[in-house]
C-alpha cells in the first residue's frame, strides 16, 4: 500500500508497518513469558500452600552442617562447570585463563534469572568479548558448553531414571531415546559439521581446526563432575532431615541434573523455576514423603541462589582491570579476534 504526497512523490508504508508488527510480535512473546512465569510461580505457592507444615517443619528442620556442606558442593560443581566452558572455548581455538573464564561465565549465569533463561547465554557472549574472544566464537563456545551440558546431564540423569518412569512413561522413554542421540552428536567430527552449520548461518567462516576429542572430552567429563556435585548437595539436604543413606545418593544426583536440564529446555521460565522443583519432589517422595520433598526442593533452591548471586557478584567485583591485570598477566590471554565481525 502507498500513498502520493503533496510532491507527488510516492511514499511507502509496508517498511513501516513491518516494523510496527515486529514490535507487536516481541511484546506478545514478552507477554507470554511474563505470563508463564507467572502461572509457574502460583503453581509453586499454592503447592506450598496446600503442604505448608510439611514444608516450613523441613526447611527450619535443617542442620547447619547440611547447608554449610550443601553450599560448598554447589561452589565446587559452579567451578567444574566454568573449566568446562574454558575446555570449550579454548577447542574451538580461543583457549583463556580461569580467572576472565570464571568471571565471563559466572556472571552471565545471573542472566538466567531473567524471564527466558537465554539472557544467560547472550550475556555470557558478550562478556567474553572482553577477553579477546570475538562474539561468533562466544555463542559457539555458548552452544557447545550447552550441548555438552545437556548430554552430561541426561547421562548422568539416568541415575534417577526409576524415579521418573513412575512420574512419566513418556518422559522418561525421552529421556532413553536423547541420551544416544546426544552421545552422538557430541562426537568431535559431527560436532565439528555441526557447529559448521552454525557459522554458516550466522555467515561466519568454519572453524580452522576440527574439535578434537581430547577438549570435548575434558569439556564433557567436568560437566558431569558438576551434575555429580550438584545431586551430592541435594543428597546432603535430605540426609539432614530422613538421615544418612547412601543408596539414595544415585536417585538425588539422578533427579537433579534431570530437573536442571528439563528447567534450561524450558526456556521461558526464569532460571526453570518450577520444572526442576516437580522433577526433585517425584524423586524424593517416595524416601520423604510429598510435603517434606517439596521443603527439599525449595531449600535446594534457595541454596543454588544464594550461590549463585554471590558467585556472580563476586566475578563482576573482580572484574576491575587493576585487579584483573594483577592476577592474569596479559600474555596469556586469548589474542584478539582476527575473523572480521560482519553487521
Amino acid at each position: 500500500m502507498s500513498t502520493r504526497s503533496d510532491s507527488g512523490d510516492v511514499q511507502s508504508h509496508p517498511p513501516v508497518e513491518r516494523v510496527a508488527g515486529a514490535r507487536r510480535r516481541v511484546l506478545l512473546a514478552r507477554a507470554v513469558r511474563v505470563l508463564v512465569t507467572l502461572a509457574i510461580v502460583v503453581a509453586v505457592a499454592v503447592a506450598v500452600r496446600a503442604q505448608w507444615t510439611a514444608v516450613r517443619d523441613t526447611i527450619t528442620s535443617l542442620q547447619l552442617w547440611a547447608l554449610l556442606m550443601s553450599a560448598a558442593c554447589v561452589f565446587v560443581g559452579m567451578g567444574a562447570a566454568v573449566r568446562a566452558w574454558q575446555h570449550a572455548l579454548g577447542a574451538i581455538g580461543y583457549p583463556i585463563p580461569a580467572f576472565d573464564a570464571a568471571r565471563c561465565y559466572l556472571v552471565g549465569q545471573l542472566g538466567k534469572y531473567l524471564p527466558g533463561s537465554v539472557w544467560a547465554f547472550v550475556l555470557q557472549t558478550e562478556l567474553v568479548r572482553r577477553a579477546g574472544v570475538s562474539r561468533a566464537a562466544g555463542f559457539v563456545a555458548v552452544l557447545v558448553t550447552v550441548g555438552l551440558s545437556t548430554t552430561a546431564a541426561l547421562v548422568v540423569g539416568l541415575l534417577g531414571l526409576p524415579a521418573l518412569f513412575d512420574v512419566s512413561r513418556a518422559a522418561a522413554i525421552g529421556v532413553l531415546v536423547l541420551v544416544p542421540i546426544s552421545l552422538v552428536c557430541a562426537y568431535p567430527p559431527i560436532l565439528t559439521r555441526l557447529v559448521d552449520l552454525v557459522l554458516r548461518v550466522l555467515r561466519r567462516p568454519p572453524l580452522e581446526h576440527p574439535l578434537t576429542m581430547h577438549k570435548i572430552g575434558l569439556a564433557l567429563a567436568w560437566c558431569a563432575v558438576s551434575w555429580v556435585l550438584y545431586g551430592i548437595h541435594l543428597w546432603l539436604l535430605v540426609s539432614s532431615v530422613d538421615g544418612v543413606r547412601l543408596s539414595s545418593i544415585p536417585q538425588c544426583i539422578g533427579a537433579l541434573a534431570l530437573g536442571m536440564c528439563a528447567g534450561v529446555l524450558v526456556f521461558v521460565a526464569p532460571s526453570g523455576i518450577g520444572v526442576r522443583e516437580a522433577v526433585v519432589v517425584a524423586a524424593l517422595t517416595p524416601f520423604t514423603g510429598s510435603g517434606p520433598a517439596l521443603g527439599l526442593a525449595l531449600a535446594s533452591r534457595l541454596v543454588f541462589t544464594l550461590c549463585e548471586v554471590a558467585a556472580g557478584v563476586t566475578a563482576a567485583v573482580s572484574g576491575s582491570r587493576g585487579l584483573r591485570n594483577a592476577l592474569v598477566h596479559e600474555r596469556s590471554r586469548a589474542a584478539p579476534a582476527l575473523r572480521p565481525e560482519s553487521g
